[in-house]
């Protein structure tokens, strides 16, 4: 069975722990928030297939990012970002409302969701670009063109959305060390434009006629002024309700907020797997508010810590990664991912604990959903199929050590066997005594005879 894992999962193994128990509390959350769970209805087990098909959906579009080919995933990524341009542009302009913005096609299809995949991938692409300066100087302009309108087509539908969607691309652009002067200018010409048209926006009446008064009207800075004002007064309006019918129309007005605290409050130690008492009360339970349906159920500890920490671990394996990684493309696909993910998770733990009014953004990979789930997806597929090529090439580099290795050993025994055992003669000296016996008597005298005469 690890052989197999081993074969197929390649990558960092911690993500995907990660992955899988963030699906596996999906499940249960999922599951426990429908209140047809414990009706009796019969609702309950259709509920809970139509999640597990999507969750099962979102994994197939994880293996197919993790396993295909990069120059693939870079093609598919641009045409899929115009594509979803081309859907932003039209639900602006004629998409169907839906709690005051056009956000999806037939309630289903969310290109602002696909487009936080498409987007990290045609960053990174920029940005590894960005390394020469030839190609910076002549094409930032353009990057930056390709990022405003697609954020700005997301903005006035969804304010949350495009924030969560801009911020990870301006860590991207931070860990991609492109020159700060272009990043100010990346961040700076949106933020005075944003500041123009809500001055503008505050000045033409809401009735009058005419293009720029049309153009305004599409950007909702009223509700989200009212939004903000009202979280920021709701403990001042309920201390200055003097009689209970005010104080009823307070909660009337912010119960969605008041109910999702009450559930964190009521669950400091758990009310247990399916006996939550305030999901019945909380319209969007199973998206917006399933963090405080953890918390109340599985207690602080368990479900709220719990949960934060899964993120938090994410975090820090994504770090441990782009240390590993041999490209500026790899290291920024992984920060532009695992910070997407993990701002959009405390985005909406914020909400949740009422530190933030309400975005409408979901718990990345827990809260029900189609198509976040499916792009969540393919977000945890670009960082483990980083992963992988990170792995894969330790594996190559350990396999040729070990080939060399080899090798080397296989040549110095092969020397050893095959050198000739060559002995140096050795110059025989011989003994006095040995010279001495062979000398005889009259080889003595016949000497002697020979002196004697060369003497005369």
């Amino acid at each position: 069975m690890s052989n197999f894992f081993g074969r197929h999962f390649k990558g960092d193994h911690i993500i995907w722990i990660i992955y899988f128990f963030l699906s596996l509390v999906s499940i249960v959350a999922v599951f426990s928030a429908s209140s047809d769970a414990v009706s009796g209805s019969g609702k309950a087990a259709g509920l809970i297939f139509k999640h597990i098909a999507f969750m099962g959906l979102g994994f197939v579009t994880l293996l197919g990012v993790y396993s295909a080919p990069m120059k693939f995933v870079k093609f598919l990524s641009f045409i899929l970002l115009f594509f979803c341009i081309a859907l932003l542009a039209y639900l602006l302009v004629g998409g169907s409302m839906h709690q005051g913005a056009a956000r999806s096609l037939g309630g289903l299809f969310q290109p602002s969701e696909f487009v936080k995949f498409a987007l990290i991938v045609v960053v990174a692409f920029f940005i590894d670009e960005f390394r020469d300066k030839n190609f910076l100087d002549k094409y930032f302009g353009r990057f930056c063109w390709i990022v405003w309108i697609t954020v700005g087509l997301i903005f006035p539908m969804n304010l949350s959305q495009a924030i969560i969607i801009f911020v990870p691309i301006l860590v991207m652009l931070i860990v991609g060390a492109v020159p700060w002067k272009k990043i100010v200018r990346f961040v700076g010409i949106p933020i005075v434009f944003v500041v123009a048209l809500s001055i503008v926006s505050t000045v033409i009446p809401k009735d009058s006629v005419g293009f720029l008064s049309g153009f305004t009207n599409k950007f909702r800075f009223d509700t989200w002024q009212g939004r903000f004002r009202n979280h920021i007064n709701i403990e001042d309006s309920w201390r200055a309700s003097e009689t209970t019918a005010e104080k009823w129309e307070l909660i009337r007005k912010y119960d969605q907020v008041i109910y999702a605290q009450s559930a964190i409050y009521d669950g400091k130690i758990g009310v247990a797997p399916g006996n939550s008492v305030w999901r019945n009360r909380l319209q969007e339970v199973s998206k917006d508010f399933i963090y405080a349906l953890i918390v109340e159920e599985y207690g602080l500890f368990l479900g709220g810590i719990g949960v934060i920490f899964l993120y938090l671990w994410l975090l820090w394996r994504g770090g441990v990664l782009i240390r590993k990684v041999d490209t500026v493309f790899q290291a920024v696909v992984i920060t532009g991912s695992v910070t997407l993910i993990v701002f959009q998770a405390f985005v909406h733990i914020a909400v949740n604990v009422g530190l933030l009014p309400v975005t409408g953004q979901t718990l990345p990979l827990i809260s029900k959903g189609g198509t976040s789930i499916m792009v969540m997806g393919m977000l945890f597929g670009l960082i483990l199929g980083m992963s992988r090529k990170v792995e894969e090439k330790n594996e190559t580099l350990s396999a040729t050590a070990k080939t060399k290795d080899i090798a080397e050993t296989a040549e110095s025994k092969s020397h050893t066997e095959t050198e000739p055992n060559i002995t140096t003669p050795q110059e025989t000296i011989p003994d006095s005594t040995t010279v001495e016996s062979t000398i005889d008597d009259e080889q003595i005298d016949s000497l002697f005879v020979q002196i004697d005469k060369d003497k005369e």
